[in-house]
C-alpha cells in the first residue's frame, strides 16, 4: 500500500511508476491489484494486458491529471495508441474509458474517477511488442545452489510479487541488465547460457 499527501504540483511514484498533476493539497493511497480474477473477463471482451492493476481512492481532494504506466512498446508500432483503453473494475461491473494521451510509458487520464484500473489492449493488435524486464535471483535449498530467471512485460506490480515471493524464500538478487530490445506479447524464448558461464561477485548466503 502506498500513501502520499502532496501540495499542488505533479509527481510519480518510483516504485509503480503512477504520475499525477494536482491544483491544491490532495491524500492518495493505492495498492497493486491481482490480474488473475480478470483475465477471463479481459478475454471475453477481447483485450489484453496493457499495464499494472492499480487501485486508487482519494482520501482528500481531486486529480487533475493521472498518468497510469503501461509497457506497450510504441516504437515498433505508433498506431497502437489507437488501441488502448482504460478499464476501471468497480463493485458492480467493469467499464472502458478512452485515453486522452498516450506517451511512451504512461496513458494520461483528465480528471480521474478513482476504481481499481489499468491500461489495456485490443487482442485484435496482434503484433504487439513490449519492454520487458529481466530478473534474476539464486537461492540454496539442500546445499544446492538453485537460479531463477524471470522474463515478463515491465509490469510494476509483478515486479514487487517477485520480489516480495523471492524475498520470502531467502533467496538473493543478482542485478543484470534489462533487454534493449522489445519482445513480441506472448511469445516463446530460449535462454542459452555457456557451461563456463560464472556469477561475479560471489553471493553470500547466511
Amino acid at each position: 500500500m502506498f500513501r502520499h499527501r502532496t501540495p499542488k504540483g505533479s509527481y510519480e511514484c518510483t516504485v509503480s511508476g503512477l504520475r499525477w498533476l494536482c491544483e491544491r493539497d490532495v491524500i492518495l493511497k493505492y495498492h497493486f491489484r491481482n490480474w488473475d480474477p480478470y483475465s477471463h473477463l479481459l478475454k471475453d471482451m477481447q483485450y489484453t494486458q496493457g499495464g499494472p492493476l492499480l487501485d486508487i481512492t482519494m482520501e482528500l481532494g481531486e486529480l487533475e491529471e493521472v498518468h497510469l504506466p503501461h509497457f506497450v512498446c510504441l516504437g515498433t508500432n505508433p498506431s497502437l495508441r489507437n488501441e488502448m483503453k482504460i478499464l476501471h473494475v468497480e463493485e458492480h461491473g467493469v467499464s472502458l474509458e478512452e485515453v486522452h494521451e498516450v506517451t511512451r510509458f504512461h496513458a494520461k487520464i483528465l480528471h480521474p474517477k478513482f476504481s481499481a484500473f489499468s491500461v489495456i489492449l485490443s487482442l485484435f493488435s496482434w503484433d504487439v511488442d513490449v519492454h520487458c524486464e529481466l530478473m534474476l535471483y539464486l537461492t540454496v535449498k539442500r546445499e544446492t545452489l538453485i537460479s531463477r530467471l524471470y522474463l515478463f512485460p515491465s509490469n510494476r506490480g509483478q515486479i514487487q510479487a517477485v520480489k516480495q515471493q523471492e524475498m520470502s524464500e531467502g533467496s538473493k538478487r543478482i542485478l543484470i541488465t534489462n533487454p534493449e530490445q522489445s519482445f513480441k506479447l506472448n511469445s516463446s524464448f530460449r535462454l542459452n547460457i555457456p557451461c563456463s558461464t560464472s556469477i561475479n561477485p560471489q553471493v553470500q548466503f547466511q
